[in-house]
């Protein structure tokens, strides 16, 4: 008997959230009044907007924030990328890095302290998550594949192919517009 495509072990897919699950987030760490609170919201607004890895947020310095990138040196793989970066994240990491030397950690906290962070503002979400969610969001508002390939940093397409499941969930909704 010949095998189909449904006789393949079912792939585990990553969890990600959606945009207002995420903005939801946000706000909560926005609105902590502690004395992290805008560190926090910077860190997870960082990761979500960029997609890049906890431990890229972790060795982040102030002189790989440039003009409209953030350069990820030595990440995982120890490949040099780049990230795109839009005006107001710029404007908003810049602002808090403003009295930092070039060469220091711009957050200056480990990749436990991250965690326990969004622990803090959603109990049960991995910083990966971030980097998740980002993928599908981009995938969903019309980003090119090879682009977020670029962007997350993975050596292969078929590493990031498994965001076009995710952002996939829609297709029945899609099909189901259509007028026969």
């Amino acid at each position: 008997m010949e095998k189909t495509i449904f006789d393949k072990t079912p792939m585990i897919l990553p969890k990600a959230l959606t945009k207002q699950e995420i903005e939801a987030i946000l706000a909560k760490a926005n609105h902590d009044n502690n004395k992290h609170g805008r560190r926090n919201y910077l860190m997870l607004f960082t990761l979500w907007r960029t997609g890049m890895r906890v431990s890229d947020l972790v060795h982040l310095k102030k002189e790989d924030i440039k003009e409209d990138v953030i350069v990820i040196r030595c990440g995982k793989g120890k490949k040099d990328r780049v990230i795109p970066l839009s005006f107001d994240l710029r404007a908003l990491l810049l602002t808090y890095a403003d009295n930092m030397n070039k060469d220091v950690n711009v957050f200056n906290v480990s990749r436990r302290q991250v965690n326990n962070i969004i622990k803090r503002y959603a109990p049960g979400i991995h910083a990966h998550t971030f980097r998740h969610s980002f993928a599908v969001f981009y995938l969903k508002s019309g980003g090119n594949l090879r682009s977020l390939q670029l962007i997350l940093g993975h050596s292969c397409l078929n590493v990031t192919e498994k965001y076009l499941i995710l952002s996939g969930v829609d297709v029945k909704q899609d099909y189901d517009k259509i007028i026969w």
